[in-house]
């Protein structure tokens, strides 16, 4: 690749000159980014600190012993809890509503924790291999697949299913949905997303579910009726259309790899914008409720069966919320709500793969897609994204032998590669350095008082000072154990106990311990 200043620089087709719309577009879609992203952290620091806390009563070894059994008795312990106060909103005012919140978190931070293990895998295909073998499910289903090694997705839709299923119920009856349904359903479905968006993506190349040549009838069936569960029943369950995914990644994505013309190009934006990312999100969000760039581009290509797949689980998609709206209009807004959000997840998995374009050879897959290097298996092949654009309907599995033979070629790898242990705190500290090095350095070199009292004000009055003097209002002392355990108490927990696991993974060479920062 050429010059590396360049990678994140929009190519083409980016309209430079200002405009009333493209103001109003832009801060539109920054102020939808900024609150789910703000959302978002407050729901991981909420999990994660419960999670630290459950950890130090039921250690790891103890749920690995029975992941499956601890994978549905927390599912259902996480649903009860959920159940236990008598109006919409908690009364903060009332401590033992402010405990049954407390309860509350303690019962999702244990669910989280349990999903993660039990949807864990190896990083080496050996240990795939070992892993599918020590489940009876996995290595029943490994014995009539295609592709055997595809039974290590058994415990990603396994875990999806016990984890959002019962919430939706929850949240879809009317006498049942509240503020705390809300909370443990806007974890699940953050917990699930990008696990079924990677056993969606080898589906919609190489389908999962496909039974091996000389599978019995029997086998066949029961593999139809999985492949028939996933597309229709998980996926929704999700927030996932039918079809939808798979008409714009095979027919768009890869047809036009991440030209102007793909309707999720990053090429167009400034990959080191974070403006440019809300725009990119906005946009995608809006093609997830309404697939208005997606039909229009498969119009002008002529492909009409493509066009019926994607109105046809468009149609699934929209009687399901119609229904829903007739006795619960709350859950059916969440739901579009959500779906439409979902467009900042689907971003970032684009600025993710496809965020440094060298302008010289954004047509090759080298040119536009970046390689991580990590497990062995590439996270299931989702690493490997150059190798995937270079044949889309290879198997995962093949990914590696290619990746190893570039990397050991003369020339080397001819695309970007990041290693992935080393990539999330480098940009964590970078992210922040962006906002805090260059407000302290103008408050700092500044004649003007004012400038310095601004320093103050954000980093130590609207923080510390004003828990410990408030301005606002005068509450009892147990509404702030409350505020403690829910808002900044869990990043101590989190980071403090998270240090021991971190140090495991960073033995096995595992990234994961980067997903706090």
């Amino acid at each position: 690749m050429s010059n590396a200043a360049d990678y994140s620089m929009p190519l083409q087709g980016t309209d430079a000159s200002g405009s009333a719309l493209k103001g109003l577009v832009t801060a539109v879609s920054a102020v939808f980014s900024t609150y789910f992203f703000i959302a978002c952290g407050s729901l991981y620091w909420l999990t994660a600190g419960a999670g630290a806390v459950v950890s130090v009563v039921v250690p790891r070894a103890l749920i690995e012993r029975f992941p499956l059994a601890w994978l549905a008795v927390s599912s259902a312990l996480m649903a009860a809890m959920t159940q236990t106060i008598p109006n919409f909103f908690p009364d903060y005012t009332d401590p033992r509503e402010i405990l049954l919140e407390i309860l509350l978190w303690l019962s999702i931070g244990l669910f989280a924790r349990v999903y993660l293990i039990y949807t864990d895998h190896p990083d080496t295909f050996e240990g795939l291999k070992q892993s599918i073998a020590s489940r009876p499910l996995e290595r029943r289903l490994s014995t009539i697949l295609n592709h055997p090694i595809d039974a290590i997705f058994t415990r990603t839709w396994v875990g999806n299913t016990l984890a959002i299923l019962p919430l939706t119920i929850l949240l879809f009856a009317p006498p049942t949905v509240n503020y705390f349904v809300l909370a443990a359903y806007g974890v699940a479905l953050l917990l699930i997303q990008f696990p079924h968006e990677l056993i969606d993506h080898t589906n919609i190349h190489t389908r999962v579910f496909s039974p091996k040549i000389g599978a019995s009838p029997r086998a066949k069936l029961l593999l139809k009726g999985l492949q028939f569960y996933f597309d229709y029943v998980l996926s929704l369950l999700a927030l996932r259309p039918p079809y939808y995914y798979r008409v714009q990644h095979v027919y768009i994505h890869h047809a036009e790899d991440n030209g102007p013309a793909d309707s999720q190009s990053t090429m167009i934006y400034d990959r080191a914008s974070y403006l440019d990312f809300c725009r990119h999100a906005f946009r995608q969000g809006l093609d997830l409720v309404s697939g208005y760039t997606v039909y229009r581009y498969l119009q002008a290509k002529g492909k009409q069966r493509q066009i019926r797949e994607l109105l046809h689980g468009l149609g699934i998609w929209y009687a399901l919320l119609i229904i829903v709206a007739l006795f619960n209009p709350v859950a059916a807004a969440i739901l579009f709500a959500s779906r439409f959000l979902g467009g900042n997840l689907q971003s970032l998995v684009a600025f993710w793969q496809h965020g440094l374009v060298d302008p010289d050879e954004a047509h090759e897959p080298h040119g536009h897609s970046v390689d991580y290097a990590g497990p062995e298996h590439g996270n299931l092949g989702n690493d490997y994204h150059v190798e995937h654009h270079h044949r889309p309907g290879r198997h995962w599995s093949a990914y590696y032998e290619v990746f190893s033979k570039q990397v050991e070629s003369a020339g080397g790898h001819p695309a970007v590669v990041m290693q992935k242990e080393v990539f999330g705190p480098l940009a964590f500290v970078a992210a922040v350095s962006l906002w805090l090095v260059p407000m302290v350095i103008a408050a700092l070199g500044h004649a003007d008082p004012a400038y310095r009292a601004y320093l103050d004000d954000i980093l130590f009055r609207q923080t510390a000072g004003r828990y410990s003097k408030s301005w606002a209002h005068q509450q009892p002392f147990w509404y702030f154990l409350n505020v403690m355990l829910t808002v900044w108490m869990p990043v101590t927990l989190a980071f403090f106990w998270a240090l021991p696991a971190w140090r495991r993974r960073l033995r096995r060479r595992d990234a994961r311990y980067a997903l706090p920062l």
